[in-house]
């Protein structure tokens, strides 16, 4: 249970005794489920006693904007965000070795973490039996070890700060990674007094509370510095704020501010230079450009950008198909915006360190098959070795480039393109459209006119003659058979186990015809993977192998 007033010993600036218990402006209370600031204490006429003006978290949940019957007891952020409530309804929240102990229980208590009312079963009359749950000292001993703990999330838990008489750094010595999200603290300052006690604290999360940023962050530079990781998400911080915040935190690489309503960025002038990580996942951002910001991070690996309204991506780079931001961008996750051209895979291409891509629930992933999207992806992307979580293997991008080669190839010799290279020259057009064919071509030899195919989704005339043979099943006769480049490998399998009467796992190779002489074999590793992603043309043997 937690007590309805704060110990004296709360820190608080322009203290009021309200009832006998230390009360200040600014100071944070949860009542019936919901958070506030208190913006007045006093008299409100004409009714009688102490009346506390509250800002609601909840912009929706109170009556007014501090104004009351003409008169103005206090000012909101928003018009209806404003109420008055009376002292006893308010709940002041706990110390943070409070929280500690009631989340994580204390050593000398041997019914601490377990909730005793749910230890009870009814027997007769009016009659309760205590039932012992096996196991709850052993969790309670384990949980109990405070001084062990590394990993301490008190979310919710509506810690207000430290008492003076807890010596944090002897109880709790070992905190690396701290959640006090969504709590009842009202300042940095009562952070620091917090984290300053910590000495292996490496992640701190303060999200969903209401800080208000100090006029001289550097101040409490050192209370923090060892923190490396910091979650600001659902702070109401605009980007200066965020820059600002940063100042405290000299050694930060990774930076979370989501659900910010962030919908610009700004010139970094020095701030950030250590960021390894920046996540922007669900803000209001709705142009590329103001990412570019980020992009002279000298240490940035991955961005999220997720749940934003970005629809294109794009670099200042004149005509170059490289460009200098982003130089150590590694990772980008970029799913669920308003992506909806290849031209923006094209730019980001020209990123040099580009491995990891998460594009997902973007319009571009709808213009074509889910495989015949990520085939493009690869094949347009060079250095891409994970895309959207799932690794991209050797030979899974050589069937995706030469493929390319393929479906592109018509157009690139209607725009000038040729087998002979001293004569091929390829519009400025297509160049732009296709910056990597040049590139395909030079790694694996111009089409042939036989191998290219006009662009088409369906591919449900295109037919290949292949072989199949199991070299394992003795007396098996070599098979020969029409496939749609359409076929999935599961249902050739399937079609191989009725045909070969087979019942057994098997696996799938194939061998190239014109590789013949390398005696190659590549794996059909993919039962959802077409035919055609692999490559498999005219002439092809598949090797089934049990």
């Amino acid at each position: 249970m937690y007590k309805n007033f704060v110990s004296k010993s709360k820190m608080t600036e322009g203290l009021h005794t309200v009832d006998g218990v230390p009360v200040g402006i600014g100071d944070r209370l949860e009542c019936d489920g919901c958070l506030a600031t208190i913006r007045f204490i006093g008299e409100v006429p004409p009714t009688k006693g102490v009346w506390l003006g509250v800002e609601w978290d909840d912009p929706e949940r109170g009556k007014h904007n501090g104004t009351h019957e003409g008169h103005t007891f206090f000012t909101t952020r928003h018009p209806k965000s404003g109420s008055f409530i009376r002292p006893k309804k308010a709940n002041f929240g706990v110390s943070f070795m409070s929280a500690v102990c009631d989340r994580y229980g204390r050593i000398e208590d041997e019914n601490a973490g377990v909730i005793t009312d749910d230890l009870y079963v009814v027997g007769g009359k009016n009659q309760q039996t205590v039932v012992e749950m096996v196991g709850a000292r052993k969790v309670n001993d384990l949980q109990g070890k405070l001084d062990e703990l590394k990993e301490v999330a008190l979310r919710g838990m509506l810690v207000y700060g430290t008492l003076a008489s807890d010596d944090i750094s002897v109880l709790v010595p070992s905190i690396v990674d701290l959640d006090i999200s969504q709590s009842l603290l009202s300042s940095w300052q009562h952070i620091s007094e917090i984290t300053k006690q910590l000495r292996k604290l490496k992640s701190l999360n303060v999200s969903g509370n209401v800080l208000e940023i100090p006029d001289r962050p550097g101040d409490l530079l050192e209370n923090f510095s060892r923190i490396t990781a910091v979650f600001l998400n659902r702070m109401g911080y605009d980007w200066s704020e965020v820059l600002k915040c940063s100042e405290m935190f000299p050694r930060l690489e990774q930076l979370h501010v989501c659900f910010n309503g962030i919908s610009t960025l700004s010139v970094l002038n020095g701030h950030l230079q250590n960021v390894q990580l920046v996540n922007l996942e669900s803000n209001n951002l709705q142009d590329w450009e103001q990412l570019l910001y980020l992009g002279h991070l000298p240490h940035l690996h991955t961005l999220i950008v997720s749940d934003n309204k970005i629809p294109r991506v794009f670099f200042d780079s004149n005509g170059s198909f490289s460009t200098e931001l982003f130089p150590k961008l590694r990772c980008l996750t970029i799913n669920n915006n308003l992506v909806n051209e290849w031209e923006s895979i094209n730019e980001l291409n020209k990123l040099a360190s580009l491995e990891d891509l998460r594009i997902k629930s973007n319009p571009l992933m709808e213009s074509a098959t889910e495989q015949t999207v990520r085939q493009l992806l690869i094949a347009k992307l060079k250095h891409l070795k994970m895309c959207n979580r799932t690794e991209v293997a050797n030979d899974e991008r050589k069937g995706a480039e030469i493929d390319y080669l393929k479906r592109f190839g018509p157009e690139w010799v209607k725009s000038g393109g040729h087998q002979d290279l001293n004569v091929s020259k390829p519009s400025q057009e297509f160049v732009k459209q296709h910056p990597r064919y040049a590139d395909l071509v030079s790694i694996w030899g111009a089409p042939e006119d036989s191998e290219m195919k006009q662009q088409s989704e369906t591919l449900k005339s295109s037919l290949i003659g292949v072989k199949i043979i199991c070299p394992d099943l003795a007396d098996s006769k070599v098979l020969e058979k029409k496939l749609p480049l359409t076929m999935t490998v599961g249902k050739l399998k399937a079609l191989i186990f009725r045909v070969f009467k087979i019942d057994s796992d098997i696996k799938l190779f194939y061998k190239s015809l014109k590789n013949a002489d390398q005696n190659l074999e590549y794996e059909l590793d993919n039962d959802q993977s077409f035919l055609s992603f692999f490559a498999i043309e005219q002439g092809d043997t598949i090797i089934v192998k049990l």
